[in-house]
Parts: structure tokens; sequence; C-alpha cells
């Protein structure tokens, strides 16, 4: 029964840190080197709240290479992202995704870490000693990773990173599908703190989200599928629930649509709920929604809903 306890302790401890790993809003302080890189943020970044002039997608150059340094390459990346296109905006997105996690990755790293080495392996059996082992060399693996995203946020600061929500939403525009799913399923909420310095993104997020939701469903993107029935759904949360307000008819009909695409495995527990939402909507409700899916699945999406949405899916990875 120790070993046992002693294996799950250990695999908790790793998981927990993947877990905190996942913190969104971490930065990097600019030192005097950096100063440039920070005016280059200020003045090519889109200010926040309010919309980037230009939303028409158009061909840009070769991106950098995958290893600049982002201090280096955000200037270029934020007046190509800014200008349309949608090549730079959605790189401008992954890395300062990446280098906003860093501090959180690297904290917690560490702290794993710590833990793990304290921990005195006398007295352990062959089993428990190989077990160790395992979880020293997982935390050797991140602390490479978190290692490459060092050298990938070299010269990243605050002023930087405090423009990954403009960022997302610009790429949305342009018709990136991953950020249009995290833009629509987290919006300003996705830095919290970025929000209440600046309130004014959330009347972006009100006039964007429409055209995005129209895109994404044009476009057949079962994200945006998945976060319009659950928007919509009386009870609701979130941000995205919040613009729209609960409308059971407009559950139904995107709960039909997501149905239409489901998987086997999941299409009892789908019929139920639908079954549920339309013993409170009238006959002409539900037969004009379900022609509605019908014809929409048909003419825009094609391959399994509930592949592309698992349980517990994140709108927000990148």
């Amino acid at each position: 029964m120790k070993r046992k306890h002693l294996i799950m302790a250990f695999t908790a401890l790793v998981a927990i840190a993947g877990v905190y790993a996942l913190g969104r809003w971490s930065a990097m302080p600019a030192s005097t080197a950096e100063a440039n890189a920070s005016r280059a943020a200020s003045s090519a970044a889109p200010a926040s709240g309010t919309a980037v002039a230009s939303t028409e997608r158009v061909k840009g150059g070769p991106l950098p290479t995958p290893t600049t340094p982002l201090g280096t390459s955000f200037a270029d990346l934020q007046a190509r992202a800014n200008a349309g296109d949608v090549d730079a905006a959605r790189r401008l997105v992954h890395d300062l995704d990446r280098c906003s996690r860093l501090r959180a990755t690297e904290w917690n790293n560490a702290g794993t870490t710590r833990t793990l080495l304290d921990h005195k392996t006398e007295g352990m059996s062959a089993a428990q000693l190989r077990t160790y082992q395992v979880l020293l060399d997982a935390m050797d693996v991140r602390e490479q990773s978190a290692g490459r995203n060092r050298e990938l946020c070299a010269g990243v600061d605050d002023k930087m990173l405090d423009t990954l929500v403009a960022n997302i939403a610009q790429a949305a525009r342009l018709g990136d599908a991953d950020a249009r799913a995290c833009y629509l399923g987290q919006g300003p909420l996705y830095n919290v703190r970025s929000l209440l310095e600046h309130p004014g993104v959330l009347q972006s997020y009100r006039r964007d989200a429409t055209a995005m939701i129209e895109s994404g469903v044009a476009s057949g993107d079962w994200r945006v599928v998945d976060l319009l029935q659950r928007a919509y759904e009386p009870g609701a949360e979130g941000l995205l629930a919040g613009l729209l307000g609960p409308d059971p008819a407009q559950h139904y009909r995107y709960l039909k649509l997501y149905r239409l695409g489901a998987e086997p495995h999941r299409a009892s527990q789908l019929d139920r709920q639908i079954a549920a939402v339309a013993a409170n909507l009238p006959p002409e409700q539900i037969y004009d929604a379900d022609r509605w899916a019908q014809t929409t699945f048909k003419e825009n999406f094609s391959g399994p809903s509930t592949t592309t949405t698992p349980p517990g899916w994140d709108a927000c990875t990148f």
C-alpha cells in the first residue's frame, strides 16, 4: 500500500504541475536593452477596445523562422497582422500565447522538481525507483520545453503580452478558425488583467461576435456550433452567453445541428437533450429549426462534431 500511495503521490504532483502550467497570464520584465522593443509594441499594436482598421486578408511574404525571438519579430508581425496578413496574425497569437504562459510554467516546474528531488529514495523498491526515474525524466522534458520557450520569448515585455487579446480578435476577424473559437469562447476574459485596464474591449467583442458567428457557421466550424448551443441554453454562464441571452429555440436549433454531426456513442445523450428542449417549444419552432439544421448541415458541414469538440474541450488551445 505504501508503494501504491507513493506512486500516486508522485503522479499527482506531475499532473498538478501540468494543470497549473496552463496559467494564462504571465509576463517577462523588460530590461533596458529591451526598451526599443517595448516602444515598438506600443506603437504597432492596435489600441485596446478599438477595431483594427483592416480585416481584409492579404498575402504576406515569408514569416520569420520559428526560432526567431518574438522580441525581435514582434513589430514586423504586428504590422503585418494589422495590415490583414492572416498568417502573421496567426503566428503572432501563437507566440504571444506561449510567452504569456512561460512564467507560470517555470514557477510550477521549479516547485514540482524541488518536491521530487527532496524526496528520499532510500528504502524504495525497484518498482518505486523506476517510477521515480520516470517522473524525473518527465520533469526534464518539461524543462527542455520551457528552455525553448525562454529562447522564443527573449525580449518580450508586458506591453507586448498585453496585446494578446487584441491580436486574437484580429486573427479571428481575418478568418483564423482557432482564434475565432477562442475569441468567441473567452473574448477579453482570456486576459482578465488586461480587461480591467481596458474595459472598452467588451464593446469590441459585442461588435465582432455576430460576424464571427456567421463566418464560423458558414465555414462549417463545429466549435462555433457547440459554443452557440451551450451559450443559448437557459442558465448558461460566460461572456458569449451574456451577449446572446437565453433562447430555448436557438438552443434547440444549434443542438439539433450539432446532433446531426455526432458520432454514435454520443447520439443517445444528445437525443435526450433534444427531446427535453423540444418538450417546451411549439411545433412550428421545432419544424423550422429542424429544417434549418438539415439544410445548414448539408451545405456547410462535414466530419463528426463530437470528435472536434469532445467533453471538456478548450476553445483557446493554440
